[in-house]
């Protein structure tokens, strides 16, 4: 009996017929039959439901949502159309709608492994992890060799961050499927994070071996590129990249990566403005370029980088960090602990974050707590030798030169290379006066890096301490021809011209610093020392100010709660007090001022070194005077000694020369006039040498054997009012028979009584000097040939001491011409009658 044939409607044919193409890849021909279906059938149910997926697959997921949902309006309970429109709805981000479809699936078919896959997808979208993870595992239970499932528990273990678990989960896909790109390429990530980049590398590699354009790998594969420090190959695999998708947002920034690595940071910063123009609150990409424009020398654009992106997540640490780092760079030092307190809140184990605050606290002069942070930074990465530097610098400000020598030390041990460790080494040897270590090790940093510019101009510190000024300025413009914007480098060529008394060129030195660095503390007092040994006191006396930010001098004025006195001319019931704060000679010449502050009305109290408290209350006007440590009365107003200048605005013109304001005490006169010797002869007094502890000591001073030829001038009585005395030097005095007086001064009472009975005092540039001259006697200062600007310049008079005569050295070093005019000088006046000297 023949078979009757099975007769199939030409809809049903149409659908077996679309299939065929449908799974030949042939999606546009397929689409044309099941849209002609639709067009003469609208609600026929199995080409909504295809041409759904069809369309979902040709990326057009919102017409295909709608034909899948009209399809499942015609058949609520098929499971299939159920799980296609849960991908569909997840694929356009509505993915608890998603997740509530797949559950319907469920519902009807619990062993559906592609429903418990796509079921992980919509929780892993959702961040609901833990979840996603159950969801796979239960699909790998059903199908073991689930590859797709493997792979997306890799990726939602990498979220989780378990990079152990999910790399075994990327081997396990690859065992399967070893061509599967996805795989490979999320196993390179993995890989890197594990920081094995060499494995990570051949994984990227494994994965452009079988899809040689796949962008993803080829920008993830620079990261790992620049990591190993192939950091052209990096940019050439970005590039490649970007050839391919020119707008690859995650190419554009590893391109800014690899190219700021490469020191190229206007194209970095280039970079990284492409991708925030693609993803502008993209926080990685605001923070890299904000690095970038730090290197450029544009902090406060950076900082404004950093803030966009705490702004985006006020969680990064990163940028958090670096914003610390902008402020510093801008000088903001207070505002920059913030950050970095910020950042050690949430991650006390930051070690930049402490190095950092370490860095700021040194700014600050807070040498203490610098070395703290320090310290708590190396307790966590204890190999990191930057931080050892910076900690043996630390130690450097605080003086403690052993300690700072032992870091340095450290550092070199792990890498002689350390050309950071060498150069701070040696000014550790120059703070310990050790010149020669100094350059040997600079000259070290400088074989390693020729153009190093801090060695350069530090070794010229060095130079310009054992007097070699020349070569001296030579490494300083050395140093600015490689970097004209080093700060230091200015400064110290300034001071080396000051040195040779080239006083505008120094100024012009210090106006470059300046320039750079406005605020610049050395820069500005130095610049204010040379200005007032030029006799510009109008624009010095201002800028002198800068001293109290300076290393050598408190970093605050005095802490007094009080006003500062600023030369207010109403003093009419107001108690001031007048506070020294520099030598004993600089008290005696500015202890000048106090009789102007009483002529104002006021109540004057004066505070000095304890050696100077008799001989001060005799200068008119003082009411009380004080030392350290003892209790003050109530005042309303204070003022350092030497702002008393700026104050009164003097000018050279108008120096206070109310001489004599300082007066020996009867009482002492008659104590010391018994040991002068009472020959008739003219009596000189000698002092050859002032507080070795003072910075300009070796240029001051001069050996007593110089003075041979003076002290045998016949016809006078030497007394020397030396208050140390070796016991060699007073070998030498006693064979020249000289009176020796100043050892027995108990303070500035005697030296006061006893430089009251001499005619003539010979001095170096120290405190008696100074006491000579405020008393009016006769003083010849013998000075070396870059002095004290109160000495001025190309002067033998002093407008501070009219009874002064300056006897100047004509090279730097050479006494012999001073002290030969002063034998010449002397040796006339001994050969005068009495009646005509």
């Amino acid at each position: 009996m023949a078979k009757h044939a099975t007769h199939r409607s030409p809809a049903a044919q149409s659908i077996e017929q679309a299939l065929v193409l449908h799974r030949q890849g042939r999606l546009d021909d397929a689409g044309k039959i099941y849209d002609a279906l639709l067009g003469s059938e609208p609600d026929h149910f199995d080409a909504l439901h295809l041409n759904g997926v069809l369309k979902h697959q040709q990326g057009r997921s919102a017409e295909a949502l709608r034909l899948v949902a009209a399809a499942l309006k015609a058949q609520p309970g098929s499971t299939d159309v159920l799980s296609n429109y849960g991908v569909i709805l997840d694929a356009l981000d509505r993915h608890q709608e998603a997740l509530a479809s797949f559950d319907k699936v469920l519902a009807a078919r619990s062993g559906d492994a592609a429903a418990h896959y796509n079921r992980g997808n919509a929780l892993k979208h959702l961040g609901r992890y833990a979840e996603a993870l159950a969801s796979y595992q239960r699909a790998l239970e059903l199908v073991p060799g689930h590859v797709d499932a493997l792979y997306n528990r890799g990726n939602t273990l990498t979220a989780l961050n378990r990079p152990h678990e999910a790399l075994a989960d990327y081997e396990k896909a690859l065992l399967l499927r070893p061509r599967h790109v996805g795989a490979l390429n999320r196993r390179g990530n993995t890989l890197n994070a594990l920081k094995r980049p060499e494995e990570a590398l051949a994984a990227y590699d494994a994965a452009l071996a079988v899809a040689p354009d796949n962008v993803d790998a080829l920008s993830n594969r620079s990261v790992v590129l620049v990591t190993l420090g192939r950091l052209d190959e990096a940019l050439q695999s970005c590039e490649r990249a970007l050839a391919l998708r020119p707008a690859y947002a995650d190419a554009l920034y590893n391109r800014g990566n690899a190219l700021r690595a490469l020191d190229r940071f206007e194209e970095a910063r280039s970079s990284y403005a492409a991708v925030l123009a693609l993803e502008p609150r993209r926080a990685d990409a605001l923070n890299n370029m904000g690095l970038a424009l730090m290197r450029l020398e544009r902090p406060s654009e950076a900082l404004e980088k950093f803030d966009a992106a705490l702004d985006v997540d006020p969680d990064d640490l990163g940028a958090l960090h670096n914003r610390a780092n902008a402020l510093a760079e801008l000088g903001a030092f207070e505002a920059a602990l913030k950050p970095c307190e910020a950042v050690l809140r949430r991650n006390p184990a930051q070690a930049d974050a402490h190095n950092t605050r370490g860095v700021v606290l040194s700014k600050l002069r807070r040498f203490d707590e610098a070395l703290a942070s320090y310290d708590a930074a190396l307790a966590i990465a204890p190999d990191r030798v930057d931080i050892e530097v910076n900690r043996g610098t630390a130690l450097l400000d605080l003086k403690r030169h052993d300690e700072a020598l032992a870091s340095f030390d450290k550092v070199l041990a792990r890498d002689r290379q350390n050309v950071t460790a060498l150069v701070n080494r040696g000014n550790a040897f120059i703070r310990d006066k050790r010149f020669a270590d100094a350059i040997d090790n600079y000259d070290k940093a400088l074989a390693i890096v020729p153009d190093q510019a801090a060695a350069l101009t530090d070794r010229g510190v060095a130079l310009a301490e054992m007097d070699r000024f020349e070569e001296a300025l030579a490494a300083h413009e050395r140093a600015l021809a490689v970097e004209p914007h080093v700060v230091a480098a200015h400064v110290n060529r300034g001071n080396t011209l000051l040195k040779l008394t080239r006083m505008e060129e120094a100024l012009a030195s210090y106006a470059e610093a300046l320039a750079l660095e406005p605020e610049h503390p050395d820069a500005n007092f130095n610049a204010a020392m040379t200005r007032l040994c030029n006799g510009d006191f109008r624009n010095g006396w201002r800028q002198y100010e800068y001293r109290w930010k300076t290393k050598n001098f408190p970093s605050q004025r005095f802490g007094y709660s009080q006003p500062v006195w600023r030369g207010e001319r109403d003093l009419r019931g107001k108690t001031i007090f007048l506070i020294a704060e520099q030598g004993l000679g600089d008290t005696i010449n500015f202890m000048r001022y106090a009789p102007l502050v009483a002529e104002l009305g006021a109540k004057v109290i004066l505070n000095v070194q304890h050696p100077l408290r008799a001989v001060a209350a005799t200068v008119p006007g003082v009411a009380q005077v004080f030392s350290d440590g003892e209790p003050l009365p109530q005042f309303d107003l204070y003022c350092p000694l030497l702002s008393l200048p700026l104050a009164f605005e003097t000018e050279l013109a108008t120096i206070p020369a109310n001489i004599p304001y300082v007066r020996p005490l009867e009482s002492r006169l008659a104590q010391w006039r018994g040991r002068m010797p009472d020959r008739g002869r003219l009596r000189v007094g000698l002092c050859w040498a002032g507080s070795s502890m003072h910075l300009n000591d070796r240029n001051r001073s001069i050996a007593l054997d110089r003075f041979a030829a003076i002290l045998s001038i016949p016809g006078l009585d030497f007394i020397s009012v030396q208050k140390d005395v070796s016991e060699t030097q007073a070998a030498v005095l006693r064979e020249h028979g000289v009176v020796q007086l100043g050892q027995q001064f108990a303070d500035f009472a005697d030296s006061a009584a006893v430089v009251a009975m001499l005619d003539l005092l010979i001095s170096v540039d120290t405190s008696i000097a100074h006491l000579a001259g405020a008393m009016g006697k006769a003083v010849a200062l013998l000075l070396p040939f870059s002095p004290d600007f109160r000495w001025l310049l190309r002067r033998s008079d002093s407008p501070w001491y009219p009874t002064a005569r300056l006897f100047r050295q004509s090279r730097i070093g050479d006494w012999d011409g001073p002290l030969e005019q002063v034998h010449t000088e002397l040796t006339d006046l001994a050969h005068r009658p009495p009646s005509i000297r």
